[in-house]
């Protein structure tokens, strides 16, 4: 079966040399079992196989893996996009280097705009290298984007971070909401409110067209809400006879895969789906009984999630939904799409 996916996230380590309050790695720290080189080409040749557009290397923090310059090395020039995803603190000039001999993209973690916001979520000292992690991979001529996690610690600091961004000269400012997961649930950061969110995706998406910078949040509604394109796109759901066009593509054109070759549902539900040391990418593709619920998901849906004329177009964060009620179908009450149905 040839499938063409658009994205596979694998966590290569599940080390870090910081403890984010807002990690959710913190969920699978146990797991040393990384895999061998050998188990990691192997990965790649099956992902390769997908016909896959982009595939991200995270962690944990991947810069700690003794195995990632060989990974980088072969997988380059596998994938449209070869993106690496770190919080900054190991980048310098001779790492820069490496990184923009094989990837396209570089992430960097940057949740504020200063180091009195960013290093209270992070540590001391880590927005000063974060930013130094930026100017070197920009040097190098590594396409870079930053992404900040809201929550209610920082919520009113979007503004100035999407000017930091364009102050960087940066292309993008991505956010995503903070899900309540490992180290969330532990230090409380606090998740928003619809209408907070709401507000500061708005209040930043239009401070970017203003300043000329794009911005952007990983949640569908979000785009629905914000963007013209997307809303256009999934007005036109209702004709799709319950066709997925968009939002969450886990076991549709997108999987993840934990450090130690565990297929999981994604990286905020670690739910069993398959296991690539015991069987092959394909067959559990094909087999897996939870790939096949996160395809049928949308039909089964709870709450305003089930009465959305969206549903097929975006579905809610199924781990967000997830971790706030236990229910893997429950509505996701960040959204603020009918929630005066709620």
């Amino acid at each position: 079966m040839k499938m063409n996916l658009d994205y596979v996230q694998w966590d290569i380590t599940s080390a870090c040399n910081l403890n984010c309050l807002h990690c959710r790695e913190k969920i699978t720290e146990s797991i040393k079992d990384d895999l061998t080189i050998s188990e990691c080409k192997k990965l790649i040749d099956q992902v390769v196989d997908f016909n896959t557009h982009t595939l991200s290397i995270a962690g944990g923090e991947p810069l700690l893996s003794p195995r990632l310059e060989y990974v980088l090395e072969y997988a380059a020039g596998k994938f449209k996009r070869l993106v690496v995803s770190s919080n900054g603190t190991l980048v310098n000039q001779k790492v820069a280097h490496m990184l923009a001999k094989y990837v396209t993209n570089v992430q960097i973690s940057l949740d504020g705009p200063n180091s009195k916001i960013h290093d209270q979520i992070r540590g001391k000292g880590v927005f000063k290298k974060a930013i130094k992690a930026i100017k070197f991979l920009q040097d190098k001529g590594v396409k870079v984007g930053v992404r900040m996690t809201l929550c209610q610690f920082n919520k009113d600091f979007v503004l100035e971070y999407v000017a930091l961004a364009k102050e960087l000269g940066l292309p993008d400012a991505y956010l995503r909401r903070i899900i309540p997961v490992g180290n969330a649930v532990k230090y409380c950061l606090g998740e928003l409110s619809s209408s907070e969110l709401k507000k500061c995706l708005g209040d930043a998406i239009s401070y970017g067209h203003k300043i000329g910078i794009h911005v952007a949040s990983a949640d569908y509604f979000c785009q629905i809400e914000f963007n013209e394109q997307a809303r256009k796109k999934a007005e036109k759901t209702h004709k799709m006879q319950g066709k997925v066009i968009n939002g969450c593509a886990i076991g549709l054109s997108s999987f993840y895969v934990m450090q130690n070759g565990i297929i999981a549902y994604c990286p905020y539900l670690p739910v069993f789906c398959g296991d690539l040391r015991e069987e092959s990418l394909v067959h559990i593709w094909e087999n897996s009984e939870m790939l096949k619920i996160a395809r049928s998901i949308r039909f089964n849906l709870k709450g305003k999630c089930a009465r959305c004329k969206y549903k097929f177009a975006c579905g809610g964060c199924r781990a967000y939904a997830y971790a706030l009620t236990g229910d893997i179908l429950a509505e996701d009450s960040g959204c603020w799409i009918n929630a005066q149905e709620s």
